[in-house]
C-alpha cells in the first residue's frame, strides 16, 4: 500500500466504531438505571420517594384544621366571658335544673356579666318550689344566682363548676319598681319671687332633739309634719340626721346620715305636705325675703298652739326652741290643746324604697305563710316562748334586738326551720344592689347598713308573719 495515500476509508470505520461504542455504554447505563444497580461501590443515586397524591380540598381542610388548633392553643382565660353565647346559656340552664331538683322553674333570665367578669355569670329565673307548688299552682319566686364558669384552656369549651347561694347574682336582678326613688335626685332649680312668694312656710328652729334615739326624733317629725298639714304651708326641714350612738358600730353619735337612707320622702310629700330642703330655703329666703318685703312671724313658746295663728298671712312662721331640756323638743308642740287637732300621720310614714327592696328579698326566700317571734328578752325567754305560742313544725322568723349568732345556733340546734336576719348579710353587702343605691344617694360615699337600718328591716319582716308572737323582757 501507498503510504502517501490518505486513510480515507479508515476514518470512516474509527467514526462508526465510536459510534457504536456510544450506543453500548448507554444503553448499558440506561439498564443499569432502571435496575438500579450501582454504577460503583462507591456512587449511589437517590431517588426521592413517590408523592401521595394529595387533593386540593384536603389540603386546605388540614390548613383549618391547623389554624382551630392554634386558636384553641390561645383562649385567653383572662379575658371576659360572653355571658349572651347560647352554648354558655344553656348550659346554665341545664346545671341549675340538675342542681336543684326540687324546684320547678318557670322562666330564666338572659346571663350578664358575673365578678369576676372573666369567670362568673349571673343569671335569673322565676320557679316555683314543691311547697308553693302544692299551696298556689300560679304562685313563683324570682332568685338570681352567680355561675362560676370554668374555660378549657386548650378547647375554650365551657363548664360550670358552683353555683352560689339565694341572690348571690345581683347583676342579673331586674330594678325594683320606683328603687330610683333612693337615688339621688338634682336639686330643684332656685325660685323666682313670685314663686317663693306664691307659698307660705313653717319652719322649726333648734330645739334638742338631735342625736336623740329614733323613736324620739320620729316622735319629733310626726308633730312638725302634722302642724305643717294642719296650717296647709310647706315644711322648712333639714333631711339631714344626727344617728344616735346606740346604732353605731362606733358607739359614737353619727352626724351626716340623711333621713331618705331610711324613709320615704316622696311618699312623705305627696301624702302629708310639701317639704322644702332648710338650706335650699333659706338661700331664696335671703334672695328674696330677706328685705322686708315678706312677712315673718317667730313663736317662741311650745305652749302657743296652732289654732291660735292658723289665720296668719305671714310667708314664714319660724318655731323657735330653747335651749334646755327637755322643754325644747319639737313634739311639745303636739301636747295639750293642740293634741286634737294635731294627730301624727304615721300612716305616711314608708320605709325607703332601698330597705323595702331588702325586705321584699328576705320575704320571697321564705316559706309563703311563715310565722314570726320578736325577741325583747332572754334567750331561754325565746325557747319557752316559741313552744307555747307558735308551731315549731313552721318556718318561723326571730327578730329583736338581742338575736346573735350564738343565741341562734342554740335554737337552731332544736328547730331547723328558724330564720334570722345575719343570714341574709349578702343583701346589704359591697357588690349588693342596696349599697350601690346608697352610695349614689350619698354622693358616691359608702353608707354602713347601720344600726336602725337592721332594727327597721327586722321589724318589717317580722310583720309580715302570718302569726306574731312578742316576747317581751
Amino acid at each position: 500500500m501507498d503510504p502517501s495515500r490518505p486513510l480515507l476509508g479508515r476514518g470512516a470505520f474509527l467514526s462508526s466504531s465510536a459510534h457504536a461504542a456510544a450506543a453500548i455504554i448507554l444503553i448499558a447505563f440506561l439498564l443499569l438505571t432502571l435496575l438500579r444497580l450501582p454504577l460503583s461501590p462507591s456512587i449511589s443515586i437517590y431517588t426521592p420517594p413517590p408523592l401521595a397524591s394529595t387533593p386540593h380540598h384536603h389540603l386546605q381542610h388540614q390548613d383549618h384544621e391547623d389554624q382551630e388548633q392554634e386558636d384553641a392553643s390561645s383562649c385567653d382565660l383572662s379575658s371576659p366571658l360572653d355571658c349572651a353565647d347560647p352554648r354558655l346559656f344553656h348550659l346554665m340552664m341545664r346545671s341549675a335544673i340538675d342542681a336543684f331538683p326540687a324546684v320547678h322553674f318557670a322562666r330564666f333570665g338572659r346571663p350578664v356579666p358575673g365578678d369576676p367578669p372573666s369567670a362568673s355569670c349571673d343569671m335569673a329565673w322565676r320557679a316555683r318550689t314543691n311547697a308553693s307548688a302544692s299551696a298556689s299552682p300560679t304562685a313563683t319566686t324570682k332568685d338570681y344566682r352567680r355561675f362560676a364558669i370554668a374555660r378549657d384552656p386548650h378547647t375554650c369549651a365551657y363548664s360550670v363548676t358552683s353555683i352560689g347561694d339565694y341572690h348571690s347574682g345581683p347583676n342579673a336582678r331586674k330594678p325594683r319598681p320606683g328603687a330610683s326613688n333612693a337615688t339621688a335626685a338634682p336639686p330643684p332649680p332656685p325660685l323666682s319671687r313670685s314663686q317663693f312668694a306664691a307659698a307660705t312656710y313653717l319652719s322649726y328652729h333648734g330645739g334638742g332633739d338631735r342625736c336623740k334615739l329614733m323613736p324620739h326624733y320620729m316622735r319629733s317629725l310626726l308633730c312638725a309634719l302634722a302642724e305643717a298639714r294642719y296650717l296647709n304651708r310647706t315644711l322648712v326641714l333639714d333631711l339631714s340626721l344626727c344617728l344616735a350612738a346606740s346604732y353605731t358600730a362606733a358607739g359614737m353619735p353619727e352626724e351626716g346620715k340623711r333621713l331618705a337612707f331610711y324613709f320615704d320622702i316622696d311618699h312623705l310629700r305627696s301624702s302629708v305636705v310639701n317639704i322644702i330642703e332648710e338650706r335650699q330655703f333659706w338661700e331664696d329666703w335671703d334672695r328674696w325675703g330677706a328685705q322686708g318685703q315678706l312677712g315673718l312671724r317667730l313663736i317662741e313658746d311650745t305652749r302657743v298652739a296652732a289654732t291660735k295663728f292658723s289665720k296668719a298671712k305671714d310667708t314664714l312662721i319660724v318655731r323657735k326652741f330653747g335651749e334646755v331640756e327637755p322643754g325644747n323638743y319639737w313634739y311639745h308642740v303636739c301636747e295639750g290643746e293642740a293634741e286634737r287637732v294635731l294627730p301624727p300621720p304615721r300612716h305616711a310614714i314608708r320605709l325607703a324604697p332601698s330597705l323595702m327592696s331588702i325586705v321584699d328579698d328576705i320575704i320571697l326566700s321564705m316559706q309563703q305563710d311563715f310565722d314570726s317571734v320578736h325577741v325583747g328578752g332572754s334567750v331561754e325567754d325565746l325557747i319557752q316562748r316559741i313552744e307555747d305560742g307558735v308551731d315549731v313544725g313552721r318556718q318561723v322568723y326571730i327578730a329583736g334586738e338581742g338575736i346573735n349568732t350564738v343565741s341562734m345556733e342554740v335554737l337552731k340546734a332544736k328547730y331547723n326551720n328558724l330564720r334570722y336576719l345575719d343570714e341574709f348579710q349578702r343583701l346589704w353587702r359591697k357588690d349588693s344592689k342596696w349599697f350601690l343605691e346608697m352610695k349614689r344617694l350619698n354622693g358616691g360615699v359608702p353608707v354602713k347598713f347601720d344600726g336602725y337600718m337592721r332594727e327597721l328591716v327586722d321589724r318589717e319582716v317580722f310583720l309580715k308573719g302570718k302569726k306574731k308572737v312578742e316576747v317581751l323582757r
